[in-house]
This record gives structure tokens, C-alpha cells and sequence, in this order.
């Protein structure tokens, strides 16, 4: 089998980086008590998840829209606190991808495609993929796969990573052959334990539902829709099925556990019910969105119809209908609660149309209403700085910051407030937009020249030396 040219350097670049810094490479695997933390170290799983991360990012898979961010933190972290594993520092993202999946890299970095988020058919069904894809990073079912490898762990273990980016990368044929390139080596035996492990996710996973407050049959639920539509050949289905194959067993065994839990009526978030939309124009684009909203509108089949207004209004937006998106926009807001996400839309019509002005009084208004929501507040900065109000942009920054001091976007957007009028700062604030997206590389360079350009800020300065020493302990030392 040939492999794509991006898989292909994946794996020898992960083969590469293991072998170099793993002491996997270095001994023979030990006994199954002590096997996950020796055969990777959690450090090693945390650099490998977020190298592999960058690499999607910078191949453009990952939605980097701040609204769909927060909301999947919001829900991932409502989870994340009843694992009960301070260690692991959960993070989320979603791939735009019209196939349904989820995926666990290593470090508890979740990734989940838009189509899955589309396809839940309540935030309970959500919850469960990701409380599943938790699971699997708890119980450090990456790391527990290399026993039984021997010799062979790290082939296994490059070629089990190469084959989730294979699957989750809209080269979905790939996956098969990249992974079974690895795991053929481990014997049956890897098989075994997969399915094992697929178990225990449920198991595990379906606890983490139920303590975050939701009912734990959701899980059921939407693992047996799936495999209802794989019998009706829908090949978007096949992702997910590939990665964690289901079997009649496996749900039954779902279902009976789910008893044990307690019934909860657990009425959608309307975050769900509006990011679900924002996500679909996303992931489908403009005109093929529009049609799906005006047939749901005209035949009432839909979730939520407010949530239909929402989608529609963005999809016209982005279609350069503006009257028709403000009026759909009008429709949403009497339909649904007050929320911030309708009054970011309405900054964002404005905003298009050129009235900066009013888009900046949509925002503000927003934020007299949700003070922490860090969409408007980032709306609010990037409009201040398009319309030359760079003073006022840089005041919203610090006000920002002050509630969010490890927003990348943020920062980026403070260092467009900075421009070259201060580089000391720029360059300090590009820094922090690297560091606290873990990229460390690009962090310590702009921490470097931040070091190099002109200015008294003594605290900054030292702040800038704290980092650059801590980047030193997370990166691998330089070859002489």
C-alpha cells in the first residue's frame, strides 16, 4: 500500500521523535502493572498531542472559531471535573469534516469532526462521545497498547497515531492500512485488547455522563443510531465505526449498565442548539445551508426553530443577502432567550454592512448583558482596531486579559494594538499567543526578540526570562 506523502511523514516523524526522547526505545516493556507510565510517560504523551495538534492546525483542519471553542470547553470541562485526574489538562477542538468521528490524541486532546456534532440529535449524545474519548485518555489505553508489542512498540505506536489523523483527515481509506500496518505486527493480541479498551471507555465514559448531570442512555442511543445507519449504507457513518467498531454486544451491554443510573430529562443548552448551527454553514457551506434551512422551515422538521433562524441568518450573511439575515436574525431573537451568541450576530451584520459603529454598540451591549463572554469581548477588540481605534482597542485588551489571561486570541489581538510602535510588547504578546497554545518553538522565538528590542518594563522582562526558562524544560535540548 503507498501512503499519502503527509502520512508517510508523520509516521517517520514520529518514529523519529520517540525513538529519540522515549525511554521505549531504550528497554523492554514491563509488566502490565506498571506498563502505561513507562511505555509513555504522560510528559511524552502531552508533547506528542500537541505536536500532532499543531500539524492539524497548520493543515487547516481544525475550526478556529472562538464561539465553537468556548462552547466545547464549556462542555468538555464540565466532564473533565468529575475524571477526578488533575493531571491530564483536557482539550477540545473540532475538525471540519463531513464524517462523523471522534478522537483521542495523546495528552487529553479530544478532537471531535463537525459532522458528529450535527448528527447528535441532543447535547446528551454529544456528551457521551467525548465523556468516551475522556475515558480512553483516563485510563491511558495509548500508552497500556504497547504492551505486547515487544521490539515493535514504537512501529505500534507511529503507526496507531498516523492512522487517527488518516481517518480524521478526509483520507478515511488510508486509515485502515496505516493503522493495521502497526498493529498487524502486535499480533491478535492488540486486537483483543482494543476491544477490551472500547469496553472500559464505555464503562468509564458513561460514569463521567451521568456525575456531569446527563442521562447516562444517551450513550446507547447514539451508538445504536449509528449502527442503524451503517445498515443503511450511510457512509458517513463508516468513521466512526472504523475507529471504535461497534458490535450488537457492546450496546446491549450499554444499555443494561445505563439502568443503573438515574432517569434525567435533561432539557439542550441553547449553546448546543446554536453552535450545532453555526457549525453546519461551516461545514457544508452557504447554499447547500441555505436549502437545508428553507426545507426544514417549509416541511417544520427541525430541533429548534429559533436555532433554524440562527442558521439561516449566518448562512444569509455570509451569502450577502443582509436584509434577509437581519430579519432572520429578528425571527431567532423572539424565538429564543436572550444570548449572547444573537447578540454577536447582530455586531457581526452590522459590521459587514460598514456601520462599525453600531456593530461596536451591538457588542457592547452584548457584554453589558454577558460581561465574560469572551466572543463579544473579541468581536469588540477586532472591530476597534479595524476602524483605526487602536487606544480604545488596547484599553478593551487589558480589560479582557484581566478575565482571560491565557487567550491566544487575545493576544494576538493585543499585539495588533502594539503594532510597531512597541515592539517589546508585540513581539511579548505574539510570545504569549504561541506559549499558551503550546507551541513552544515558535513562542521562545518571539519571547527572544521581545528579549532583543528596546524598552524599560522591568516586570515584562522578567516575566519574558520566566518563560523562556520554562520553554526549555518542555522542549527536547538542542543537538551541539
Amino acid at each position: 500500500m503507498t501512503l499519502h506523502p503527509r502520512f508517510s511523514l508523520l509516521l517517520l516523524a514520529l518514529l523519529s521523535c520517540l525513538s529519540a526522547t522515549s525511554p521505549m526505545a531504550q528497554s523492554t516493556l514491563p509488566n502490565l502493572g506498571t506498563v502505561a507510565e513507562s511505555a509513555l510517560p504522560q510528559a511524552e504523551e502531552n508533547r506528542i498531542g500537541r505536536e500532532i495538534l499543531r500539524s492539524l492546525r497548520d493543515d487547516g483542519d481544525v475550526i478556529d472559531d472562538a464561539e465553537v471553542q468556548a462552547y466545547l470547553a464549556r462542555l468538555g470541562g464540565r466532564l473533565a471535573a468529575v475524571t477526578m485526574t488533575p493531571s491530564i489538562d483536557f482539550s477540545f477542538f473540532v475538525v471540519n469534516d463531513r464524517s462523523i468521528n471522534a478522537f483521542a490524541l495523546p495528552g487529553g486532546v479530544i478532537g471531535v469532526h463537525s459532522a458528529l456534532l450535527l448528527s447528535a440529535q441532543s447535547e446528551g449524545e454529544l456528551a457521551s462521545v467525548l465523556a468516551h474519548e475522556m475515558a480512553h485518555v483516563t485510563q491511558r489505553h495509548l500508552a497500556r497498547m504497547q504492551e505486547g508489542a515487544g521490539g515493535r512498540q514504537l512501529l505500534v505506536l507511529a503507526a496507531i497515531l498516523a492512522g487517527i489523523l488518516a481517518s480524521n483527515s478526509s483520507h478515511g481509506d488510508l486509515s485502515a492500512g496505516v493503522v493495521n500496518a502497526g498493529i498487524g505486527l502486535a499480533g491478535s493480541q492488540q486486537l483483543a485488547y482494543s476491544r477490551d479498551f472500547e469496553r472500559e471507555a464505555d464503562r468509564m465514559g458513561m460514569q463521567y455522563l451521568a456525575a456531569a448531570g446527563f442521562d447516562a442512555r444517551t450513550m446507547a442511543q447514539f451508538f445504536e443510531r449509528l449502527q442503524q445507519s451503517n445498515r443503511h449504507n450511510d457512509n458517513n457513518a463508516l468513521g466512526f465505526l472504523r475507529t471504535h467498531p461497534l458490535t450488537g454486544e457492546r450496546i446491549s451491554e450499554a444499555q443494561d449498565r445505563a439502568l443503573a443510573y438515574p432517569l434525567r430529562m435533561r432539557a439542550d443548552s441553547t449553546d448546543f442548539l446554536l453552535m450545532r448551527e453555526k457549525l453546519r454553514l461551516m461545514t457544508y457551506g452557504a447554499p447547500e445551508t441555505e436549502q437545508y434551512y428553507r426545507n426544514a422551515l417549509s416541511s417544520g422538521r427541525f430541533l429548534n426553530q429559533g436555532a433554524v433562524q440562527y442558521g439561516l441568518a449566518r448562512t444569509l450573511l455570509q451569502l450577502g443577502q443582509f436584509d434577509a439575515a437581519e430579519q432572520a436574525q429578528g425571527e431567532a431573537r423572539r424565538l429564543l432567550p436572550l444570548h449572547p451568541a444573537l447578540l454577536l450576530l447582530q455586531g457581526d451584520i452590522l459590521r459587514v454592512r460598514g456601520r462599525l459603529d453600531a456593530a461596536l454598540a451591538a457588542y457592547q451591549q452584548g457584554l453589558q448583558q454577558f460581561p465574560s463572554d469572551n466572543p463579544l469581548w473579541l468581536a469588540q477588540i477586532d472591530t476597534l482596531l479595524q476602524a483605526g481605534r487602536s487606544d480604545e482597542a488596547g484599553q478593551s485588551v487589558a480589560l479582557a486579559l484581566k478575565r482571560y489571561p491565557d487567550n491566544a486570541a487575545l493576544w494576538r489581538l493585543a499585539a495588533r494594538s502594539y503594532g510597531e510602535r512597541q515592539p517589546l510588547r508585540y513581539h511579548a504578546a505574539l510570545g504569549n499567543a504561541f506559549y499558551f497554545e503550546q507551541q513552544f518553538e515558535p513562542a521562545r522565538l518571539q519571547y527572544q526578540l521581545a528579549s532583543q528590542a528596546g524598552g524599560d518594563d522591568f516586570y515584562l522582562r522578567s516575566t519574558i526570562e520566566a518563560r523562556l526558562r520554562e520553554i526549555d524544560k518542555q522542549l527536547p535540548a538542542k543537538p551541539r
